[in-house]
């Protein structure tokens, strides 16, 4: 988007840990919703949803509701998917965040794919900045940090990673023990700088 700010911040995230962060972020900002993008071949158009569980799927929108009411968004960024069978609709513009889901890493068992928060702020939109902001800041209160290890040697990092964070679930369900990691690649894991010192 020609003069927007993109932001864009990497996370680990267990479905626990998601339920807390939707909780935190409905609390600082009542007027958050959800929608669930795993819907979209079977309804007409997608819908708010106050739950961010009611939600499948890999990818999540986060809205704030204040900023662009659903049938504000349905008008400026919900279009007929090209094949005629469902939708298909922005996932980042004036007051929305979208989150990719932390998964199973199919390339290492045990292990945990990393997740991603991205926003587009459009330019002067203070209302959009402020919200991304709440998210942001709700995503970062209560996460760990972490350091890259070597699961050959178990040898860790010495500088933290300042890209990724961890959400208290995941950082201790994937801690390196085991062969459990927090990972962005076959070749780039992770454990929060707090294990096996």
């Amino acid at each position: 988007m020609a003069g927007s700010k993109v932001i864009q911040q990497c996370l680990f995230m267990t479905s626990a840990d998601e339920a807390e962060f939707a909780g935190a972020l409905m609390k600082a900002r009542p007027s958050i919703r959800f929608i669930n993008m795993q819907e979209q071949p079977d309804v007409e158009r997608p819908g708010y949803r106050n739950r961010i569980e009611a939600c499948e799927g890999v990818h999540v929108t986060i809205v704030d509701s204040s900023i662009i009411s659903e049938a504000d968004f349905h008008n400026r960024y919900v279009k007929r998917h090209p094949s005629g069978k469902g939708w298909i609709y922005a996932l980042v513009g004036s007051g929305l965040v979208s989150l990719l889901r932390s998964r199973a890493a199919d390339f290492l068992p045990d292990s945990l794919l990393n997740g991603e928060l991205r926003a587009s702020i459009p330019a002067d939109d203070e209302d959009t900045e402020a919200f991304v902001a709440i998210v942001l800041r709700e995503a970062k209160a209560r996460a760990e940090k972490l350091v890259s290890i070597d699961a050959a040697t178990g040898q860790r990092g010495t500088r933290v990673d300042r890209k990724f964070i961890a959400w208290p679930d995941a950082a201790r369900r994937f801690d390196g023990v085991n062969g459990a990691y927090l990972a962005n690649g076959a070749h780039a894991l992770f454990v929060p700088t707090g294990v096996g010192k």
